[in-house]
Formats: C-alpha cells, structure tokens, sequence
C-alpha cells in the first residue's frame, strides 16, 4: 500500500520508496587552485579574466570541466555549432534568464505609459566577446527587480512535472556568461545567466530560498558567503532523516544540477552567426518550433525584437533612437528630444512598413531573424523558409501593440490585434509606398489627385490608409464582417470597407480627419464636405464608427447615399419632409372621409351627429395649420420675386394650378 508519511515522502507499508530523489550532502566548495585552472584555460581561449572568473566559481568538480574547456563539446544549431562544457554546478549562482521570452508577452513597454507595470524591459543581449553576452540596465536595483518579476513570473506560467521538490532538477538548464552594463556607472557585473531552463531553475530557486539579490550579487561573490549557505542545506542532511521536513529535502534536492555552459560558436560561415544569435536558435529548437510553443504574442515579440536589431545593423534604422521608438522603449515625450516624428500613426506605419515592403535590403534585414527560427535542420543541410507578409506583418501589429499593452485588457488587445490586421491591404508587399512626412492635409490632397487622375499606383492613398487603419483599429471605429440577416448584413472585412473609403472623395477626406484628430488627442470625427465637424442634437460631435463607415460612408451598395455638404443635406431633408407633408395630408383626407362614413340607423354620419366637440377641434387645428400654410406661401411669394424676377402672379398662377389639381382631386 502507497501512502505519504509524515514527512510527505511517498512510502509503501511505512518504508519510503525510490520514486524521489535520493538525498545527498552538497560539495563543499573546491580548492580555490582548481578554481585558478579553470579560470586560466578559459582565458586560454580568449576570454577576459571577469568573465573567466565567473565561470570558474560555478563548478562542484572543477577537475571533470578543465579537459573539456580545451575539447568543447558541440552542439548544433541552424548555421553554426555551439561550444558547450558541461558539469555539476551550484544552483544558486546560476541567474534565470532576465530577458526570457517566454514572458515577452507580458513585458509592458514605456510607450504604453499603464501605471503599475512590472519592472521588466526587453533588452537585447549581444555578443561581447569569446563566449561572453552583454547587456544594458540602468542600475543594479533594476536588474534585481527585473530578475525577481522574472522568477515570480516564469515560475506561475509553467510548472514542472515531476515536481522539482522530489526530483530536483531533471534536464540540463543551458547558461552563457553574461555582463551587465549599467547607466548609472556602477561596476559591471558578470553573472552565468540560464538561456534555456530558465522556469527550472527559478522553481530551483523557490525551494531554496534564495532571492534574486542573493543569486546576482551575493552568493557569487564570496567563498564564506557561498559555503555559508551550503553549511545550511548540510545542516539538514544531518538529521534524522524522519526529522527531515519536506522542504528541507526540496532545498537539498535543488542545491546541485548538471549544467551545459555555453562559451563559443562555431559559424558555417565566418560572421554569419554570432553568440547571441546561436543561443536563440537554440532555445527556438525546443520553444518556438515545438507541439507546445510560446502564445504567438510572445513570439511575435520576441522575433520582432531580433528584426530591429537586425535592421538596425543592416542600416535599414537609421539610429538606436529610432530603433527605440518602434520597440517601444520610449515615450511620445522622451522622443521628441531626438527629433522623431512623435505622432502614433507615424510609429504604426513605419513599423508596418518595415515588415512589408518588398524593398530588398530592408526584405532581407527582417527576414534573416526570421528564417533563423523557422530554420530548423540539425543536421546542417540548408533549408530555405519562406518568409511572406503573412508571416512578417504579426511582428509589425505586435510592434504596434506594444504601445497598449498593460495600458488595454487583454480582450481589447486581442481585437485591435486582430482589426489592424484585418483593416489593411492584403497585398502591401505588392504596392510601393513608404511612410513619408506628409501632413495628413498634404496626403489628403496627394490621394485626391491620385484619385482624379486614375493613377495605377497610389503611394499616397496607401499611405493615408495604413495610418487611418491603425487609428480605426485603436479607437474600436472598424470591426468585421456583419452577418446580420436582411438589409443590415454586411459581409465585408474591414479592409474592403477601407478600399471601398479610398475611391470616393468623402472617403479620403475622414481617412485624413481620423490621422488629424488622433493626433490632437480626439477620437474619430464625422465632418462634412468643407471638413467641419457634424454635430448632433446636442450639439456634440459626431463620432466615426462602424455604423457609420458601413452605412453612410462606404455603403455596399455603392456610393454613398447622403451628401455630407450641409446645404445639400439641408435641401435633401426639405425634400423629404415636403413629401413626408403631402402624404400626412393625404392621410388626413382619407381618415376625415373614412370618419364620415360612420352612420347610424338613420343614415346620418355620427361625427354631425355627436361630434360637435370633435369637429370643433379639428376645425381649429385645421384652421391653425392653414394660417401657417398660408404664411409659408407668402414668404416664399416674396422670396422668389426677389431671387429669381418671378411676379408673384406666375406664382400665383402656379400656385392656383395646383390648388384645382388639388380641389379635382
């Protein structure tokens, strides 16, 4: 019979069983000579002495790593071999991946401004030198921040089966050293930070009670500080072992694990792969090429982030500002200061532009990030992706996205993902456009032009409609298709209503107020033919919305059916009430006969009979509104005789034609 005992351990008839892992006293730490080779071989092959000296404390048996520094095992990736010595190491100097991208969809960005985000940012680690990375923070008490939000964070998205606690950790995690600059001029630090395992050992960590602090900072730095918190963990080897509580034998469990350190690659091409670039290949293989991937927002993020940095190299971004706006690491008012046009549409068009385009230096500087992930032949053969705006423009939107992200629920990310995405051409990498620095006044007038002239390509119109896309879709004025039974179903996706908006006039005239007013900080506005906001009944404005745009603006039936120029409007809503009257009075005439009609038994209508009271009333509003008929046809009496030369006997004279019309009748 299984059971658990006291302790919690699982036991049959009283005895534990084998299914947990056995305990074992953790090494102390080895004589600092053993440490000294392996700091001098790993300089040996070309590593600052800082960096050499991080790895050389990791290591419970220095003496199984120190042949195979020289004879690095190999491990391969699309277009390289990574360099990897592997061996027993200290859980607790090891440093859960700052950046994982696991969590990149949970990042929140500056430009999103949401108040209470965590302290988490996605910086690139780049190649700094044999088989070091490098990143940049703004000070020490960020990186702990980030690394603690990291551990908390990895550690609720995945829970590892077989629990941690009874085996510890199972498979390998994979680390790279890696120095942290930081802006405040603090001493960099060097620290062994897990590229993959990341979520192991930040469960590891939990059950050893270490903080972020202790693991980047504290336990690395000292042999006292570091044999102190081993002396602890044996503490409790020592004991009886039914004394030894179930997190104790956690702590003990998690204390040691093999671990592969990566420290070079090995390109097929000299300078094709770097470090950097190796290692996210590396995690790809086992996440993002998986049964099991990250959720396509993480992904999108993170391989969008390695496309700006690609596009930064290759020159496609002009500046590490301009690399920062579109990754969203600053602020509409922290740009400003490098002279980066602050407007939101602008950032969104740029960022679809990028990932669209046909261009072939800009094509080939996203594309290499992306064909790196998708690449998957372990056994070297080449294979060639195919990388097509479908698989580009999500990185753009998630780009886009990032500006809401924590600002937004995640419902509403969801659809202004989706509408964007929906809302633009399909074809954009088949149309040559770019984002330029246009008013939206001076795009307006471009896509009229265009427009008039029936021009083939309409740099503009594109232009003016990729920027209105992205407002419409933030505003929530577009959504999808209406399946509406009857005259209120409209099939369209919000694209064909957008190319449906860009062939008329007054289409290409919202598309510029919906730009105009974003950027003033408005939502989207109706206006009319001379561009002046419509107003409602209480004199507020008239929003653009999806109603809207279906029904009055680009309906799917044609053009639109209502002139928005006030005068027209005015005239076409006299036109209607002029009819609207004559039929009331046709109406009247039917119900006053068929109220006649009404006899009794003598044959004499009840309403002359019994009606005095009702008559009466009739007659007088009958007589109200015949003054009023006859005031009305005064005026306009005089009006046309002052307009158009017209006597008022013609007038008249027309007048009285249709009053015999009217009497025949």
């Amino acid at each position: 019979m299984v059971s658990n005992s006291n302790n919690g351990e699982p036991t049959v008839n009283g005895e534990r069983t084998e299914l947990s892992k056995p305990l074992r006293r953790v090494p102390s730490i080895p004589d600092p000579d053993l440490h000294k080779q392996v700091r001098a071989a790993l300089k040996k092959r070309g590593m600052e002495d800082r960096v050499a000296g991080a790895i050389s404390t990791i290591w419970t048996d220095p003496e199984s790593v120190l042949p195979q520094i020289a004879n690095p095992q190999r491990r391969r990736v699309p277009g390289a071999y990574l360099l990897v010595v592997s061996g027993s190491v200290y859980t607790s100097r090891l440093v859960p991946d700052p950046l994982n991208p696991r969590n990149a969809d949970h990042v929140q960005f500056a430009l999103a401004q949401a108040d209470g985000a965590p302290p988490a940012t996605l910086v690139p680690a780049f190649a700094a030198g044999e088989g070091e990375l490098s990143i940049h923070v703004d000070n020490r008490a960020t990186l702990i921040e980030q690394v603690d939000w990291t551990v908390e964070t990895t550690r609720n998205r995945n829970k590892p089966v077989p629990d941690i606690a009874e085996q510890g950790i199972m498979d390998p995690p994979i680390g790279v050293a890696t120095t942290v600059q930081y802006a405040s001029g603090e001493t960099p630090s060097t620290i062994i930070v897990v590229r993959e395992g990341s979520s192991r050992v930040s469960h590891g960590h939990y059950h050893l009670g270490v903080t972020a602090e202790d693991v980047l900072f504290n336990l690395p730095r000292t042999a006292s500080a570091m044999q102190a918190h081993i002396n602890e963990i044996n503490s409790s080897v020592s004991k009886a072992d039914e004394d030894i509580l179930p997190t104790e034998r956690a702590k003990i469990r998690c204390a040691v694990t093999d671990f592969e350190l990566i420290i070079g690659v090995v390109p097929d091409v000299p300078g094709a792969v770097d470090l950097s670039q190796a290692i996210k290949a590396r995690v790809a293989q086992d996440h993002l090429n998986t049964k099991e991937p990250w959720s396509d927002e993480a992904k999108h993020t993170a391989l969008a982030e390695e496309c700006l940095i690609s596009a930064r190299t290759a020159g496609v971004i002009a500046t590490d500002a301009d690399a920062d706006w579109l990754a969203g690491r600053l602020t509409a008012k922290e740009v400003t200061a490098h002279k980066i046009v602050p407007f939101m549409d602008d950032r969104a068009a740029r960022a679809i532009h990028l990932f669209t385009t046909s261009d072939p230096k800009i094509h080939n500087a996203v594309r290499q990030p992306i064909a790196l992930v998708l690449t998957n032949e372990p056994t070297g053969r080449t294979k060639r992706p195919k990388i097509t705006t479908k698989t580009k423009l999500p990185l753009a939107v998630e780009l886009v996205a990032r500006e809401r992200r924590g600002a937004a629920l995640d419902g509403e990310l969801a659809r202004f993902r989706k509408t964007l995405t929906d809302a633009l051409p399909s074809d954009l990498q088949k149309i040559v456009w770019r984002p330029t620095k246009r008013s939206p006044e001076e795009l307006y007038q471009a896509a009229v032009k265009e427009l008039d002239e029936v021009q083939d390509e309409r740099p503009a119109t594109t232009e003016l409609r990729v920027r209105a896309a992205y407002v419409l879709a933030k505003h929530g004025a577009i959504s999808g298709p209406r399946h509406d039974a009857g005259p209120g179903g409209d099939r369209r996706s919000a694209g064909a209503v957008l190319e449906a908006l860009v062939d008329t006039k007054p289409g290409l005239r919202h598309l510029r107020q919906i730009i105009e007013d974003d950027r003033a900080g408005l939502a989207p506005r109706q206006v009319d033919d001379n561009g002046v906001p419509r107003k409602d009944g209480e004199g507020k404005d008239m929003p653009i919305d999806n109603e809207f745009l279906r029904t009055k603006l680009a309906p799917k039936d044609g053009n639109p059916k209502e002139s928005l120029d006030p005068e027209a409007r005015i005239r076409e809503h006299y036109r209607h009430a002029v009819l609207a009257t004559k039929d009331a009075l046709r109406n009247l005439e039917a119900q006053m006969h068929n109220l006649a009609g009404l006899k009794n038994g003598d044959d004499v209508p009840l309403i002359e009979r019994e009606g005095r009271a009702h008559a009466r009333l009739l007659k007088d509003k009958l007589q109200e509104l015949a003054g009023e008929a006859q005031d009305w046809w005064e005026r306009a009496v005089e009006a046309h005789g002052a307009y158009n030369g017209s006597s008022a006997d013609e007038e008249d004279g027309t007048d009285g034609e249709d009053n015999g019309e009217q009497e025949a009748a």
